[in-house]
Order: C-alpha cells, then sequence, then structure tokens
C-alpha cells in the first residue's frame, strides 16, 4: 500500500467512522433470528452486503497501490475509474433495497415489490442453459417457482389495480416497472438534480464514455487520480449513512439502535448532506 498524502483528512476520518459503524451494528445482528412471517427481510441483508463491499472496496483503492508481478513493480496508481464504477454498483443497490424495504408505504406494498424482484431474479437464470443434471432440475424447480410467484401476484389487489401495461412488466419481472433509477432516487428522499448530475458521471466510466476516458489519460499522476477518486468519495459515504439509517428502521431486532441514533451523530449528518444538496 502507497504512502498516503494528503486528501482532505477529516473526510477520510468520517468515511472511516462510518465504515467502522456499520460493522458495530451489523454485529449486533450476530446469532440472532429474522422473525417468522418477515423472513424475505433476508434478501435486505443480501442488498445492504453487497453494498458495503463495493464501499469497502473502494475504499480500499482510494489509498492507492502498487502492483507487483514477479520482480516487477508497476507505477503506482489510485484507479478512480474502478473506484466510480463501484460507487454506481453501491448506489443503485442501495436504490433497490431502498425500493422494495423502505419507500412502500405499508407492508403489503412491500411484499409486492419484494415479489416483483423475486421473479426478475428467477427469470434471470431462466435463460441460461444448464448442462448436467443438478442444474437442469434446479432450472425446472425455479420455472415451477416462476408460476407460483405469478399466480400469488395476481392475487393481489395492488396487481389487479395497475395498468395492463405494469400487468405485464410485473409478470415478466421487470421490478421497476415504469420508474428510473432517477425516480428510485428520488423515492429514496435524493435531489432529483444532484442525482442525475452524478449518476451520469457515474455511468460514464461504466460505459467507457469518452470523457472518462479522456479523464484517465489526463490524471497520470496520484495527485491527479486522487482528486479524480474523491468525486466519488462523497457519494459512497452519502450511501452508506443512508443505508445504514434505513436498515436500523427496518429490523425489529435493532430497535434498540434506533431508539439510541444520537449515539451515531455520523449517520445522520452524512445522511442529511445526501438530501439536502
Amino acid at each position: 500500500m502507497m504512502k498516503e498524502v494528503d486528501m482532505d483528512q477529516k473526510i477520510k476520518q468520517d468515511f472511516d467512522l462510518l465504515i467502522k459503524t456499520s460493522m458495530e451494528i451489523g454485529n449486533k445482528l450476530a446469532g440472532q433470528k429474522i422473525p417468522e412471517g418477515i423472513n424475505y427481510i433476508h434478501y435486505a441483508e443480501g442488498l445492504g452486503q453487497k453494498t458495503i463491499n463495493h464501499i469497502l472496496t473502494a475504499r480500499y483503492l482510494m489509498d492507492g497501490y502498487h502492483l507487483g508481478l514477479g520482480n516487477n513493480l508497476y507505477e503506482g496508481k489510485i484507479d478512480f475509474s474502478s473506484i466510480a464504477i463501484l460507487t454506481r454498483a453501491a448506489l443503485e443497490t442501495y436504490l433497490t433495497f431502498n425500493h422494495i424495504f423502505i419507500a412502500p408505504e405499508n407492508e403489503d406494498e412491500k411484499r409486492f415489490r419484494y415479489t416483483l424482484w423475486d421473479i426478475g431474479g428467477y427469470l434471470d437464470r431462466q435463460d441460461f442453459e444448464p448442462t448436467n443434471d443438478e442444474f437442469i432440475a434446479l432450472k425446472e424447480s425455479e420455472r415451477l417457482a416462476i408460476e407460483r410467484l405469478r399466480k400469488e401476484l395476481k392475487e393481489k389487489n395492488i396487481f389487479k389495480e395497475l395498468s395492463p401495461k405494469n400487468q405485464k412488466q410485473a409478470l415478466n419481472g421487470q421490478w421497476k416497472l415504469d420508474k428510473y433509477w432517477g425516480d428510485l432516487a428520488v423515492g429514496a428522499c435524493f435531489k432529483k438534480e444532484f442525482f442525475r448530475q452524478q449518476y451520469k458521471f457515474l455511468c460514464g466510466y461504466a460505459h467507457s464514455s469518452r470523457l472518462s476516458i479522456i479523464q484517465i489519460q489526463q490524471n497520470k499522476t496520484i495527485e491527479g487520480q486522487r482528486e479524480m477518486a474523491k468525486a466519488s468519495m462523497g457519494v459512497l459515504m452519502v450511501v452508506l449513512a443512508k443505508y445504514i439509517y434505513d436498515y436500523i428502521h427496518l429490523l425489529p431486532q435493532l430497535e434498540e439502535v434506533k431508539n439510541n441514533i444520537e449515539k451515531y451523530p455520523i449517520i445522520k449528518v452524512w445522511k442529511a448532506i445526501g438530501e439536502e444538496i
């Protein structure tokens, strides 16, 4: 790991404190079982793990590295392009979590959105052609699961109130229906214009836009790469703070933490920053 140079130490300290706080709160769930009746919440934890994994990897990359292969030690770098891609992935994963488990107005809507996402997940794998008996059997069992979920979906009042277009989307696992990532962001209390600008920047790196290539070519020094990495850091901190806050308010097992949220001021500070920009 390269020796750190100046990067706004206060912001960096806040980032590390947010990570430490997320781990501390997560440890409070060790050994606890999810209450019966809300076992689907298990996937909320999975979405959280994905979000945090992206954030931890991005945080690691922000310190920079020297790649060593055999006897060759290559020039140090801060891979701000990969950091931006990880930031986009963390943001989208958090918005998925919020849309399914936090934004719904009631339990019926929450289960409905979860079912759409669940169907979509099964359908993603139906296009693959299995090559052995085990996976052939798995594909068939998942096909039956899709049929069962579609039947359950058709019986829900929320489904019956959808337009024919949205009903078709729902049955095909298009879980956002007519919504876009920007709509999900507004539902998660981001300002629309802030999200639009940030998301456009992050997508440029995921899609290899001309601007992203120019920025990679122009920023050959550690100092320039560090400045570009800082463009993603604030978004990552907001995402982590908002995820922790939502997670605390989702799980009954964290009622004690919710009642003592003032113990973790760093969460509220960065949550507010993300919602007020």
